[in-house]
């Protein structure tokens, strides 16, 4: 019994020494800072901020609102920097609104725009890649709300 005893003993002591002296893992407290990668750029909405006017309307038949002048369309080019493409592929209801960006030369791309309520996120859709979504920082919602919800109020 004191052999058993002796040699549970001492397997115990060899496996204590074995992960008593594994290397820690490297943790590494430098920071570095650089500039957008490829990939982290197309995870943004990508529109140039070369448009000429942005139009909304409703699903519902309602006439299009029209913003073309420079300061609005500032504003959105701000908004439309700040959208995050979302991870996943999504299934969403129909859109609030809808929206065309357009360009000169009459080229124009087509939106779809859920706006969150105050404090939540808003959703951007392009037309051409409906399963894939943009969302938008509750403080750009505010804005988005002030732009477009109150015009069609």
């Amino acid at each position: 019994m004191k052999k058993v005893v002796i040699l549970v003993l001492s397997l115990v002591l060899i496996q204590v020494l074995f992960f008593g002296c594994k290397p820690k893992e490297n943790i590494s407290t430098e920071t570095t800072i650089h500039s957008p990668s490829k990939s982290e750029k197309n995870n943004q909405l990508g529109i140039n901020n070369n448009f000429i006017r942005v139009s909304f309307s409703k699903p519902k038949g309602t006439s299009k609102v029209n913003f073309d002048d420079r300061e609005t369309l500032n504003a959105f080019g701000d908004i439309f920097s700040s959208a995050v493409k979302e991870d996943g592929i999504v299934n969403m209801a129909d859109p609030e609104f809808y929206m065309d960006v357009v360009y000169e030369k009459k080229n124009q791309l087509i939106l779809y725009l859920w706006i969150g309520e105050k404090g939540e996120k808003s959703t951007f859709m392009k037309a051409d890649d409906t399963n894939t979504i943009y969302t938008v920082s509750p403080e750009t919602t505010d804005r988005l709300s002030e732009l477009i919800k109150n015009t069609f109020n």
